[in-house]
């Protein structure tokens, strides 16, 4: 789970970098005059990236199912509540998709984007558990990492898939 929720917040930083990408080629200012409205604009500047971080995540658990029982691993199991595992994928995917659009909104240039992003979700996932139980980090990483969406995510899908709750659990 770790993993493919790390992998789903890097997209975080391809949603910013295509936004910047049509401000440089002009593309953006097109689309800012076209008859929509904001919250169009940004709903289509996501929804791509939001079905390429769910589609990682789909990869990602269903590769584990195949691939770990062949190296002489266990393979996880996908808990009790599939409708839970679905929720918590997708909005795992759309906090990551929004977290892209502030990041362009709150960088000034692409190459802060590609800074800001690759440090902080890294870190991000680092004092949120994606790679080291949270537990293990020590109270004070611990205590960080429950600021970072990767901390709520982990702790939603160990619920669902190690401690076999439900989805109203999450």
């Amino acid at each position: 789970a770790g993993f493919a929720i790390m992998f789903a917040f890097l997209t975080a930083q391809v949603t910013a970098s295509s936004i910047f990408h049509e401000k440089k080629e002009g593309t953006f200012r097109r689309l800012l005059s076209a008859p929509l409205g904001n919250w169009e604009l940004l709903v289509g500047k996501m929804i791509p990236n939001f079905f390429v971080a769910v589609l990682q995540m789909v990869v990602i658990f269903a590769a584990s199912i195949v691939l770990l029982p062949l190296v002489g691993q266990e393979a996880p199991s996908l808990g009790n509540s599939p409708l839970g595992l679905v929720l918590v994928t997708l909005m795992v995917a759309l906090c990551s998709t929004s977290l892209g659009v502030l990041l362009a909104a709150l960088c000034r240039t692409e190459s802060q984007v590609g800074g800001v992003s690759s440090v902080g979700l890294w870190i991000a996932g680092l004092v949120g558990g994606a790679f080291i139980p949270a537990f293990v980090l020590g109270d004070f990483l611990n205590t960080i990492g429950k600021i970072v969406p990767h901390y709520w995510a982990i702790q939603a899908y160990n619920d669902l898939m190690i401690r076999g709750l439900g989805g109203a659990s999450i």
